[in-house]
């Protein structure tokens, strides 16, 4: 070897005796690491921890021979090796130290008769302590590395999780039910489904933190951003129902947040994604507000065929269209608020802040123009899908 000479030739006689030995000089180390360690003891047997520690004694010994401490590429072997089966890096280390340790007293023990020796290991001290350090650090980047390669692993994995659970399309074979567990979902109990527009959730409270927080109150969930929407699945508990959830949603959120039907089965998620988005989309865009599928379903057949809504509202507002923004802005509303008051020209004029008689006098200016009359149930539900589609739909009707 180069560079015997330098390291003194009583302590590499030293180190080769203990190459000589090394069975036994790992088993007493093995020992000593399983003694001040127990998770050792379940992690390994005392002949498994002896061959693993080989390699890192053999490295040592030829440091202190060489008179220089190597690259550690066997530290960070250990040390990848260690983080893939999950045992903890504080562990390792320590591990490392009492190795080092115990083989010091071992190279002190051999010297000891020779005085000469023993002076020599004094100036080969350093080089082994310094091994030691090089290889904690080596051990401690590689350990991290892994983690870091785990958590990228672990991410991926909950991304695609996510987007086979809300989507229905699994690409490992697996079926949903067995996604809903690796997400540690239930599959039977009550959920919903939630969507919200993109970036609606506050900047302050995003999705995960929804998922912190309703995990604090034993309500399990799991959320996805997509580019058109934030997805969530909120498995509901006797004590935490739609009604508490919508209020809680409603005061995280500055946008449309639409909830689905309750269903039973983990299995139907992908069916209840188009109720949460419709009932999201029935709701007028730039408002915030928190809306049921239920409440929503006549919106939802609006937005569902938005070609066929958008011609509807033009062919029924044709004339309408063409009056000044302002005027046909006032006729729309006093529509709505008449809808919205069941019918009522006193109640609706409550709404706008306006004399009854100017209701009824706007309501007949727009029967004129649409042709259509407020008093026959058929014209009225095409005028209650035509005004659905221009306030749900202004792109498209005036297209």
């Amino acid at each position: 070897m180069t560079g015997i000479a330098t390291a003194g030739a009583g302590v590499v006689t030293a180190c080769e005796r203990l190459l000589d030995d090394l069975d036994a000089l790992t088993l007493e180390i093995a020992r000593l690491i399983r003694q001040d360690e127990p998770y050792y003891v379940d992690y390994m047997t005392q002949q498994q921890l002896a061959d693993a520690v080989r390699p890192n004694i053999i490295s040592a010994l030829e440091n202190v021979i060489r008179n220089e401490a190597n690259r550690p590429t066997v530290a960070r072997r250990t040390g990848r090796e260690r983080a893939e089966d999950g045992v903890p890096l504080d562990t390792v280390l320590h591990a490392y130290r009492i190795g080092t340790r115990h083989l010091w007293h071992e190279l002190v023990r051999q010297c000891r008769d020779d005085p000469e020796a023993s002076q020599a290991l004094l100036g080969s001290a350093s080089i082994l302590w310094n091994s030691l350090d090089l290889s904690s650090q080596a051990l401690t980047t590689a350990y991290r590395d892994v983690e870091t390669e785990q958590l990228f692993r672990d991410s991926r994995f909950r991304e695609a999780a996510l987007a086979a659970l809300f989507s229905g399309i699994t690409t490992t074979g697996r079926g949903l039910a067995d996604v809903a567990a690796a997400l540690r979902l239930p599959k039977v109990g009550r959920f919903v489904v939630v969507a919200s527009d993109p970036e609606s959730m506050e900047r302050s409270r995003p999705p995960v933190s929804a998922e912190r927080a309703l995990s604090s109150l034993g309500v399990r969930s799991v959320w996805r951003s997509e580019a058109d929407s934030e997805l969530g699945l909120v498995a509901l508990t006797k004590t935490y129902r739609t009604d508490r959830l919508n209020r809680y949603l409603a005061s995280i959120t500055t946008g449309r947040v639409g909830v689905s039907d309750v269903f039973e089965s983990i299995v139907a998620t992908p069916q209840a994604v188009p109720q949460a988005l419709m009932a999201r989309d029935a709701a007028t865009p730039g408002s915030n507000v928190v809306t049921r599928f239920d409440e929503a379903r006549v919106a939802a057949l609006v937005t569902a065929a938005p070609e066929l809504s958008a011609g509807l509202a033009r062919r029924t507002f044709e004339k309408v269209f063409d009056l000044p923004a302002e005027e046909r802005g006032v006729l729309f509303d006093t529509l709505e608020a008449w809808f919205e008051a069941q019918g009522s020209a006193a109640d609706a004029g409550n709404l706008i802040h306006c004399h009854q008689n100017t209701v009824r006098y706007r309501l007949n200016k727009l029967a004129q123009l649409s042709g259509r009359d407020p008093r026959s149930p058929v014209d009225v539900t095409r005028l209650y899908l035509a005004l659905q589609a221009v306030r749900l739909l202004p792109e498209q009707v005036h297209s």
